[in-house]
């Protein structure tokens, strides 16, 4: 019996229909090395995912952008990466230029890939906001409103967002480096009686009217912020009163929240927290999230309302971080200060006597992220794909 040999098979032809390839290569992972990693395949590759409609798809199919590190407020802003190699991004690489060594650069927010800078010269006139894209390494000037300065208005917070969102459904933030976007800003008046709001818009070019409301004397507005829906908050301190004030972007109008109960000032209008040891964010449901470093615990409080339509607060987590950290209490060790909070990403940046450490609140898994220690950290989360622009 003559048994016939079978031929080899010959290798499989190369995925020769682009939209077959292009459908393989979004599902790459939406880290900063995987595009440019697959451009060094072939020409053709590179040309699949340097294609605009291609990096379109693939922040739509990703959603969210990764939190590429945070950038620290010092004397100027400083970027400090969060992730390993090789997707860690340099921290010169989002270098912030100084104009003026005397000035001082107070960064308010971040959102959306841009950074809102508050360039506080000593001459009233000369302060100025930057809406800086960190990633694009452009730079816009907006001048202080006019309300503000015919007031003598002194700007205490900020945020800036992107709006290419409101007309376009489709549309992924993170990649939003030519989109329009708004800036809003918060202050009080030298006696800090009343709080002050405006909006300025980047399509129209020019703010809107000052929103004003009265604060109870000496109220001081703390320089971090968070948007639920349409709605700005940040944290009201005063002595016999903490709250939360709420500035609505559409409609133009405030209110004051209280915070949890146990969380008001003593007799002595002494605070339980301040900048280094509270946080709030977005809840899931469009509430807001409270995150408040005691001692060595971390809790995590949530708005809620109940049946009868009375607005409360729920403990939604505690989590010791002594054990999760292996921290040694003593009275030479300082105590842990919560320092930001990726809402995205749902991780708190907590400052230790060990450095500062990335705490992810649903996995409790935790990463060393930088030994330098500021007050604030704001992270950082975009879609990087620098590194495909034709030279």
């Amino acid at each position: 019996m003559i048994r016939r040999r079978h031929r080899p098979t010959s290798p499989a032809p190369p995925l020769d229909n682009d939209d077959l390839l292009s459908e393989i290569l979004l599902r790459l992972p939406p880290l900063p090395s995987s595009l440019p990693r697959a451009s060094l395949v072939c020409t053709r590759w590179r040309r699949l995912v340097s294609d605009r409609g291609f990096l379109r798809r693939f922040r739509a199919r990703h959603r969210k952008p990764p939190l590429l590190g945070v950038i620290q407020v010092c004397a100027y802003p400083i970027f400090a990466p969060a992730l390993d190699p090789p997707d860690r991004i340099p921290a010169a690489r989002f270098s912030w230029r100084l104009d003026n060594r005397h000035d001082l650069n107070d960064l308010l927010g971040v959102r959306h890939g841009r950074a809102l800078v508050h360039v506080n010269t000593c001459r009233y006139s000369q302060r100025r906001l930057i809406v800086w894209d960190p990633v694009a390494g452009d730079r816009r000037a907006v001048a202080i409103p006019g309300g503000f300065r015919d007031r003598g208005v002194v700007v205490r917070a900020g945020e800036v967002r992107c709006v290419a969102g409101d007309g376009d459904p489709g549309h992924v933030h993170g990649g939003c480096h030519s989109s329009p976007f708004e800036v809003v800003i918060l202050g009080t008046n030298k006696n800090r009686t009343h709080a002050f709001a405006c909006v300025y818009s980047s399509e129209t070019g020019i703010w809107g009217n000052v929103i004003s409301a009265a604060v109870n004397f000496g109220d001081c507005i703390c320089n971090f912020t968070t948007l639920v829906g349409n709605s700005l908050y940040c944290l009201l301190l005063g002595e016999q009163r903490t709250s939360f004030f709420q500035f609505d972007l559409d409609k133009q109008i405030t209110a004051q929240i209280d915070v949890p109960p146990d969380m008001h000032p003593d007799g002595n209008g002494h605070h339980r927290f301040g900048d280094t040891i509270c946080r709030f964010a977005p809840a899931e449901n469009g509430g807001l999230l409270f995150l408040v470093v005691t001692h060595y615990t971390l809790n995590v409080w949530k708005s809620e309302t109940n049946a009868d339509g009375v607005a409360g607060w729920v403990l939604e987590k505690t989590i010791e971080l002594d054990r999760l950290l292996s921290l040694e209490p003593g009275p030479q060790k300082t105590a842990p200060m919560l320092l930001g909070f990726s809402e995205e990403h749902n991780v708190a940046f907590v400052c230790t006597y060990i450095g500062v450490s990335m705490i992810h609140l649903e996995s409790m898994e935790f990463k060393s992220v930088s030994q330098r220690m500021s007050l604030i950290y704001h992270p950082f989360t975009s879609f990087y794909t620098k590194e495909l622009s034709p030279h």
